[in-house]
């Protein structure tokens, strides 16, 4: 396999911040939020104050977050049923693989 240097580079190199100073990894908890104002649930994402209303909201914000960053989630068991990634396998694969490819470790808590 061939490698090109600066693309390898581009994988590992740490992130920055906008005055060039070096992020360090964060860790945080995900939280999903129900609302229940008109005929269908609707969800929302929280990690710490800020909110997001779909998945690929979520994504840009992880973007943002450093290599060897953490995300923690536990979900519980309740259900009502169309919540965003825990109602499909394929969502959440890819959403793993995201966070993978970010890397970014995922930290998923089993309901009990």
């Amino acid at each position: 396999m061939k490698v090109v240097p600066w693309i390898l580079f581009a994988v590992l190199a740490p992130a920055f911040t906008a005055s060039g100073v070096e992020q360090e990894p964060v860790k945080r908890e995900l939280e999903l939020i129900y609302v229940f104002e008109g005929s269908k649930p609707e969800f929302i994402f929280v990690i710490g104050q800020s909110g997001f209303k779909s998945v690929a909201s979520l994504e840009e914000h992880l973007k943002t977050w450093p290599r060897g960053s953490e995300l923690r989630w536990a979900p519980g068991c309740v259900r009502v049923g169309g919540e965003p990634l825990l109602s499909s396998e394929k969502e959440m694969g890819d959403f793993r693989k995201f966070l993978e490819r970010r890397g970014i470790r995922f930290v998923l808590v089993p309901s009990g």
